[in-house]
């Protein structure tokens, strides 16, 4: 284990590139010995089966040959046919012919054959020839002796050597590594140039990464110009930058625009505090003031009658009051919103609009069921951000609203003839031209899963769609019920 151990550590040491590279020389290597040690041990027993046929086709020549000379005692003839067949063939070592007790008639040595070897090889009477293995200081010698005439007329004995077949073999191994040696040279080249081609998208992909956790979002992958993985991931990994660059600036513009918005509130807290002062004052105070005076007057009166005028006075002022107190409330938050009833609460306010802005306003609402006061609350708040705008921007003349319920879904839309918009231009920039105004409706929006979509041309006029999911009927009837 501590090896296998060991081993795994050094390996996811190793690069990419040098894996490709070790694993590769080692197969090629492997096979290329394989490839030697295998045709070795095959090529050895056939060169030695050649030589064994080589060796005996040469004594039955001579066997087939001698005899007449045999008989004849024709000692030249005998010496000129195995002098002949030793100079054809360069493998023969050496060729004599011994009588049939063994002794020498004609030999090619020249000199005295060597000690034991007439000895070192005798046929048995059962086989038609026999072949000896000598070791010498030459080499192995290969001993052949067939028998003339069965035996009669002696034995042909023949010497081959092994010499030649050790240099063939040595010749064809060093082709063999020749060649195995030029295929390892190709196998790493080619190894090499596929290595720089799996590696270098990887090695660019990582370079990348750092330079996108350095903050670096513009940065961008090199095209890998094959259409492999390899392409694939850097076209996904350029797409995904793309996408992160995409959303970081998406997520700095909310955060602007909810900045923007925070500081909206504020100042709308701000005016809606001077509104509310303002018309505690004027009116509030001074109906307040009135009726003091009134009630002031019915202790100076002289009369039962004077009495019952003056307080008839009072009650009108305090009427008046209660009137007034009642539209101020209204006009904060609608109490039939606090009930669901959203038809009555837009009619009410869109009613008050047309007499404030001089500006016709077609309606076609439905009663919704079964809404929650948050979705109540978000929609109405649209409704009088919408207008608000028409009013301020678009210079509208006439405004139409519909609310209707669509399958399951709220369905919202808000149309005027005013100037219009490019919305293609206008609404990337909501935050450079401090439009909260709609930001505002899309967050609302957004915060219910609905989907917000604003078509507008200019000098025709524009057009706000909003869908609410039916879910959040669902969800607000739960809610509704637990309370």
């Amino acid at each position: 284990m501590g090896l296998i151990n060991r081993f795994n550590e050094i390996t996811l040491k190793i690069g990419l590139r040098t894996k490709i590279i070790i694993l590769v020389v080692s197969l090629l290597l492997f096979l290329a010995v394989s490839v030697m040690i295998e045709t070795a041990k095959s090529i050895t027993p056939f060169l030695n089966q050649q030589l064994e046929l080589q060796g005996l086709s040469t004594a039955k020549y001579i066997a087939d040959r001698s005899p007449e000379y045999i008989y004849r005692s024709d000692i030249f003839m005998l010496y000129t046919i195995i002098r002949d067949a030793k100079n054809s063939n360069s493998n023969i070592r050496y060729i004599f012919i011994v009588d049939e007790k063994n002794k020498v008639m004609v030999d090619t040595f020249g000199n005295a054959i060597p000690k034991g070897l007439i000895e070192s090889n005798e046929v048995i009477a059962s086989e038609p020839h026999s072949v000896s293995i000598i070791d010498t200081e030459e080499g192995f010698i290969r001993d052949i002796a067939l028998p003339i005439s069965g035996g009669k007329l002696g034995t042909v004995r023949i010497g081959m050597s092994e010499k030649s077949l050790l240099e063939a073999k040595e010749k064809m191994l060093k082709g063999i590594a020749f060649t195995a040696l030029l295929i390892l040279l190709i196998g790493i080249s080619l190894t090499l140039y596929l290595s720089h081609v799996l590696a270098t998208p990887y090695q660019r992909l990582i370079q990348a990464t750092r330079e996108v956790a350095a903050g670096n979002m513009n940065f961008k992958v090199p095209q890998w110009p094959s259409n492999d993985e390899a392409g694939e991931l850097t076209r996904a990994f350029n797409d995904m930058t793309e996408k992160i660059e995409q959303s970081a600036q998406e997520i700095e513009q909310l955060s602007i625009m909810r900045r923007g918005l925070a500081q909206k509130v504020m100042s709308v807290q701000e005016e809606e505090r001077r509104w509310l002062s303002r018309e505690l004052h004027d009116e509030t105070s001074q109906s307040l003031a009135s009726l003091r005076m009134g009630l002031k007057y019915v202790d100076d009166a002289q009369s039962l009658t004077e009495v019952e005028q003056r307080l008839n006075e009072v009650r009108k002022v305090l009427d008046d009051t209660f009137n007034g107190i009642r539209r101020l409330v209204t006009n904060l938050r609608p109490c039939v919103l606090d009930e669901g009833e959203l038809a009555q609460a837009i009619t009410r306010y869109a009613r008050e609009f047309e007499k404030r802005f001089g500006i016709t306003i077609d309606m076609s609402l439905d009663e919704i069921a079964g809404l929650s006061r948050e979705v109540a609350s978000s929609l109405f708040r649209i409704v009088q951000e919408v207008l608000t705008n028409s009013a301020r921007h678009a210079k509208a003349s006439q405004i139409s609203i519909i609310l209707s319920l669509v399958g399951d879904d709220i369905h919202l839309t808000i149309e005027d003839d005013g100037v219009g918009f490019d919305v293609t231009k206008v609404l990337p920039q909501t935050t450079e031209n401090q439009k909260y105004g709609l930001f505002g409706v899309k967050e609302r929006v957004i915060a219910f899963d609905g989907k917000l979509q604003v078509e507008s041309t200019p000098g025709i006029g524009t057009t706000i769609y909003v869908r609410i999911p039916g879910e959040v009927l669902s969800c607000g009837q739960n809610q509704s019920d637990v309370s």
